[in-house]
This record gives structure tokens, sequence and C-alpha cells, in this order.
């Protein structure tokens, strides 16, 4: 695409799964198709890794903005509610804490909550709960309850947001129906070459059966294969095993839980973490491993040993080497999904990571030629996300108390300056700096650093003009006002079933906290 293009541009994304059918619902949504011809060259004959089921609220904010009803989503994917991630073991061996959907507490005269909590734990205060417990969005998760936020940043409601547990295969499938509706062609073939320009980019792909089909933009969604953005166009890769270094995983569904949590549950292992994903139709089953400390037939063993229900098949293993690719963009092709990148699902990023590549495509999006000012954009911001994630994924291995060699690995293991410069800060004043750009704010990180039990050395000086015992007497108020909340909802399983109404749910929001400013 380095000179002017053809009147209908033609952009051609290889693979389908979530990363292909997402990238086509986007573009043909957003994109005027008396410009723009979109082809999803996606071989049946070709899994998918099909592990990410858990997601995170932005999912909510893409299925509207391409005009997927939220209530046909819930029936046709198998989904349940979603409020936290729940993670046991992994500060000390037996802690347990969530990691929610909202904020914890409110701010006070001009103080952020978490410093009057930290605080008051310096005071010994008997009355004084988890900092989970002044969190609605935990409250509802423990209690397994459920109603949708408020919209009304007034009402205490409007503090924590939700997502979905749900099936990644049928989700692929639905997007792809919708995008067939939408004029969108789709091609079940497999590629057998691609061929270039003299100037490296790619010209066409030549299909198994002889068709060439010429393109504009190429869409790399091929997964860990990156057929074009690696195989091709050779982009590089940066490994950050160094600092996440599990590196296989196994996945099993089981029988459905009758009454399914509203929470994905993270339980530490000796040499990694298993993972619990209720569904309607099953239950989402695996354990994230290194396999330097854990063979793969104890990985097995374990995995099964683990499961609540009756297995429904046999464990599916799955290799992999977290990092990016140093180049999402290069040339005329676009890396989206797996192919380019991976972090582990921990904190169940990977859609999303799938839908800000899609969003930063559309805002760079080439006219008549590529404009390199554009794909550097593209990258950079790319390259920011995957890196904040990173850090943060770092950061729960980086905090434990475990005593396993995994675990202590983990602990002593150097880490990126990024991380360590944020962890100085926090630690010295109790402060925590909010991303201009990036997924996890400072509510999350507070999640984790004190659900891990890592507490600053200093807290903010105007503490001092407080009276505990009037601080302390709000905190109380606060909680047991959140406690009346939550008893007041409907039960998870209720909510399912009722599947509420079609058009009740709040407007979506591009925030993990809900409907308030504060992070």
């Amino acid at each position: 695409m380095t000179a002017a293009l053809v009147e209908r541009q033609r952009i051609v994304i290889l693979g389908g799964g979530t990363a292909g059918w997402m990238t086509a619902a986007a573009l043909s949504k957003y994109l005027p198709a008396a410009r723009f011809s979109i082809q999803v060259i996606e071989s049946t004959q070709i899994g998918t890794v099909g592990v990410g089921e858990a997601t995170i609220p932005h999912i909510r904010q893409f299925n509207q903005w391409i005009g997927l009803d939220e209530t046909e989503f819930i029936r046709a994917v198998g989904a349940t509610y979603k409020l936290a991630i729940r993670f046991s073991g992994w500060g000390e061996a037996e802690a347990d804490y969530y990691h929610p959907f909202g904020l914890s507490g409110e701010d006070l005269n001009g103080l952020p909550f978490h410093q009057y909590w930290l605080w008051l734990r310096q005071h010994q205060q008997s009355d004084l709960k988890a900092f989970g417990d002044y969190s609605l969005a935990v409250l509802m998760a423990q209690n397994n309850r459920f109603r949708y936020p408020s919209a009304d940043p007034r009402e205490a409601c409007s503090a924590f947001n939700y997502a979905f547990h749900m099936d990644a295969t049928l989700y692929a499938q639905l997007l792809r129906r919708h995008c067939l509706a939408r004029g969108v062609q789709w091609l079940d073939a497999r590629v057998a070459a691609v061929h270039q320009h003299a100037s490296g980019d790619i010209r066409a792909l030549q299909l198994e059966d002889g068709r060439q089909l010429a393109g504009d933009l190429f869409i790399d969604c091929t997964g860990f294969a990156g057929v074009l953005i690696e195989q091709t166009l050779r982009a590089g890769y940066d490994n950050w095993q160094h600092w996440l270094p599990c590196d296989r995983a196994l996945a099993v569904p089981s029988q459905p839980d009758p009454t399914p949590p509203v929470y994905t549950h993270a339980l530490a292992t000796a040499a990694g973490w298993q993972w619990r994903i209720p569904l309607q139709h099953r239950t989402g089953n695996g354990l994230v491993y290194a396999s330097a400390y854990l063979d793969d037939a104890q990985a097995s063993e374990l995995l099964l040993a683990g499961l609540q229900e009756q297995a429904l098949d046999e464990p599916r293993p799955l290799r992999f080497v977290t990092g990016r690719r140093r180049q999402s963009w290069l040339k005329n092709c676009v890396a989206i999904g797996l192919s380019s990148g991976f972090l582990e699902p921990l904190e169940s990023t990977s859609l999303y990571l799938i839908q800000v590549a899609i969003q930063q495509l559309l805002a760079c999006f080439p006219g008549d030629t590529v404009s390199e000012v554009e794909r550097d954009h593209f990258n950079r911001s790319m390259e920011l996300e995957y890196q904040r994630v990173r850090d943060f994924l770092i950061l729960h291995y980086k905090l434990n108390h475990r005593p396993e060699l995994f675990w202590r690995h983990c602990a002593t293991m150097p880490i990126p300056d990024s991380l360590a410069q944020r962890l100085v800060m926090y630690r010295e004043t109790g402060h925590l700096l909010e991303y201009r750009q990036g997924l996890f704010q400072p509510a999350s990180w507070l999640a984790v650093m004190l659900g891990q039990g890592c507490y600053p050395e200093r807290l903010d000086a105007r503490l001092d003009n407080q009276r505990p015992d009037a601080v302390a007497e709000w905190l109380t108020g606060y909680q047991q006002q959140l406690q009346s909340l939550t008893h007041q909802m409907p039960l998870h399983s209720q909510a399912l079933q009722s599947n509420q109404h079609p058009g009740s749910q709040p407007p979506a929001v591009q925030s993990l906290y809900g409907y308030r400013s504060r992070p």
C-alpha cells in the first residue's frame, strides 16, 4: 500500500476466532462499504486457542459499539456475570482476596480512601475490615449477588462495573453471523503461500486450491503462528519469560456449577495457578504452570484433582512464550490478538488487547497510502498497552510470600524498571499515579498490593489532622450501608434465569470501575 490504492480498498483478515471476527465486525461497522471490502480467510480445519473465556467490562462497550444486543449475547454464548477475580493463595498460602471491577471506599476530606484504611490499620482499630470489604463489588462477589450498576454517579451502586464469563468459540460464531449479515466475505480455506511486492509489502495470499487473494491491507489473526507478521515479515519478538516464567497451560471443561459464582477464581499452586470460569452450560478449568518446576504429567494430575465437577474431556495442552511482537504493524500488515503478543490470562486481558488494537487501528486507519507516522503511533500505543498489563501481571508474582521454589524465584527475580519505580513510590508515600494510557489504574493496583500484604512505609502527612475514632465510625457506617445494599440484591443464579429485561442494562462505559470518575 505504498502507492495510490484502487477505488475500493481490499482488507484481508487471515484467521478467524475472536480476534478475526471482532476485527471484521468493527471494520464492517465503521468503514463505508462503498470504499472498503472485507474478507476473512478462516479454515474450519484449524482450531483456535479458546481458553480466554473470562472478560473485563470493556467487552460490553465493544458489543454495544458494533450493535450486538446484550441479552442476545448472553443467551448465545452461555454467559454468566462477572464482578471480580478471586485470588487464593497468592500472598500467603492461605490468603484470599478479590480484584473487583469497582472502587473500594470513598475519598474523604480530599484524601484517597486507602490512606485512611492504612492509617486506621496502623492505629490497630479492632473493627477495621479487610480492604476489599469496603467494595460493593467484593461484597456482591462474596455473597454471589448481582444487579446492574447505576449510571448515576451519586448512587452507591455506581461504583462498580461488570463483565462476563463466556464461551469464546460461541462468541466467535455469533460474531461471524453478525459479520456475514453485514456483507463481510468468508472463505473457508487454507493459505499455501504469501506473495510480496518488491517493497516487502504483502501482495496476495495463495490458497491451497490455487486461487490468489490480493489485498491492500492484511490483518494477521493467525494466533501464535504469526503467519504474516512473523513467518513472512519477520517482525521479531520480545520474550518476557524471565519476568513471567510460566510457559505452559492445560485446559479442560467440566460439568456446569448449579450455583455459578459471580467471579473468576485464580488459585495459586506450587508452580503456577489454576483457573475456574463458570459458564451456564459448563465450567472452564485450566492450569498455568512453569515447566521448569512441574512436568506435564504432574500438571495434568494436579488439574484433574482440583476439579469441583466431573471432567467432560481430556486436558488440552498449550505451550506459549510470554511477550509481544516488536512491531504489531509492519509494512501493510497489522497483527491483532495472539499474533501480536501473549500475556497469560491471569487478569482476563486477551479480548481487551484485541479490542484496543482494533480501536487504535481505526483511529490510525490509512487513507490512500500508509502513513509512517500513523503506523509508528499505533506501534507505540500497543507497546505501551502490553507493557502496562505485563507490569501488573508481574506484580502478582513478585509480591508473593509462598515457600515453594517457583514462588521464591518469582519473589526475588529482577523486575522491569517501570514496575520497580512504581513500587518504590508506593512504598515510600502510599501514593500511586494514574496512567494516562493503560488499563489498570490505582484501584486495581491497591487491590493486589493490599491483598498480598504490601504496605507503604509512610502515609500522607495530612492524616495527622484527623481523629481515628471519627474516621473509624464513618468507615463502620459506610460498610454497613454496603452490606445492606448487597443483601437486597438478587442471587446471581436468579439474575441469570431472568436475564433481566432487554434494554434495562446501563450504557457501557470504558472503565473497570463503574460510573464515577475516580480510578
